[in-house]
């Protein structure tokens, strides 16, 4: 008994010089560096939440580094996805502020995508966040109800497959007979946005805090939600529920579950095992901070941290589909859309 108490000791002092020292490489390796998070667009609570996690991130990784966000927008994030799993090299200094939806255009088979979302190394998530469809302020529409029976169908405007805004609204027009067209080929959400503004589109589709947002300053009426809510969201109706088909019912539901990984942050995909711990760590601080926390809230941005591993596990059962489901998702989320 006193020969295995004392070999526990002995083993707990030999660890520490080791956990010493992978501390003082990781110093070594971040000091005077910077950490780039790359983001898919430009604009709305996805980016704001990315802007508020580069604030913070760098006091909890050794050796301090600066992080800074980078914007590459086009292909509904899909390119800057791809440049993430495939070009930017994996030390720890390149992170994805993923948009969670484009694990439905890996699952739809979308020609674009080049990445896997079970293989990038996830630090976690800052929070859940549901989608909503929203018109212009100065519609006469007030209701669900009025966009199935407007005298006119809506233009609905879009980024790309296995994006909220082309997607979401899609599944509206098949499935629960909203008056909607799409139009498709802006660039980043907050394109679309401008072009409501303008009064080139009618419709806009988008996480649920960001259209907070611009419902906050007059200029869209949030009219139907997904299946997650957010605060001042949860009387509006749930897409899920009107669905007059099986079959869209199920698909709204499974593009539900990217809105519960929310605003996850990824490593390319061979990143260092020391590094990723220190990342994922690092994350978790940059969550309970009371500065980061104190910024979320004046961006009206909930933060709640997700952690890697519930990530991992969302998109491997995102994943998971039968192919009727997979066929059936085929005929309605695909390239070119």
């Amino acid at each position: 008994m006193k020969r295995t108490w004392i070999l526990s000791v002995l083993a707990g002092f030999l660890m520490l010089p080791l956990t010493a020292v992978s501390a003082r490489a990781q110093a070594n390796f971040y000091e005077g560096k910077s950490i780039t998070i790359l983001i898919g667009a430009k604009g709305g609570s996805l980016t704001v939440a990315a802007q508020i996690v580069a604030h913070h991130l760098g006091k909890y990784i050794p050796g301090k580094p600066a992080a800074v966000v980078q914007f590459m927008p086009g292909a509904a994030h899909l390119l800057a996805t791809n440049h993430v799993f495939n070009v930017a090299k994996p030390d720890g200094l390149t992170l994805l502020a993923a948009n969670p939806n484009v694990g439905i255009a890996q699952l739809s088979k979308v020609e674009a995508v080049r990445f896997d979302m079970r293989k990038f190394q996830w630090l976690g998530s800052s929070g859940a966040d549901g989608v909503a469809l929203s018109i212009r302020a100065d519609l006469p529409y007030k209701t669900f109800d009025d966009i199935r029976k407007a005298d006119r169908e809506l233009i609905a405007g879009t980024t790309g497959p296995g994006s909220n805004a082309h997607d979401f609204p899609l599944l509206l027009k098949e499935f629960t007979g909203a008056k909607l067209k799409l139009l498709p080929g802006y660039p980043a959400s907050s394109d679309i946005l401008l072009a409501l503004e303008r009064k080139e589109v009618d419709s806009w589709s988008a996480f649920s805090t960001t259209v907070q947002r611009a419902v906050d300053r007059g200029a869209v009426r949030a009219i139907v939600r997904s299946r997650v809510p957010i605060p001042g969201f949860e009387k509006l109706p749930v897409d899920e529920d009107l669905a007059t088909n099986p079959m869209g019912k199920a698909i709204m539901a499974i593009r539900g579950i990217p809105q519960g990984v929310g605003r996850a942050f990824a490593a390319p995909p061979g990143t260092p095992a020391d590094r990723v711990t220190v990342l994922r760590e690092a994350f978790a601080k940059v969550l309970q901070d009371p500065e980061f926390r104190a910024e979320a809230k004046k961006a009206k941005i909930p933060m709640k941290h997700i952690s890697a591993e519930q990530i991992s596990k969302d998109f491997a059962n995102l994943l998971n589909q039968t192919p009727d489901v997979l066929k059936e998702m085929g005929k309605y989320i695909k390239a070119g859309d």
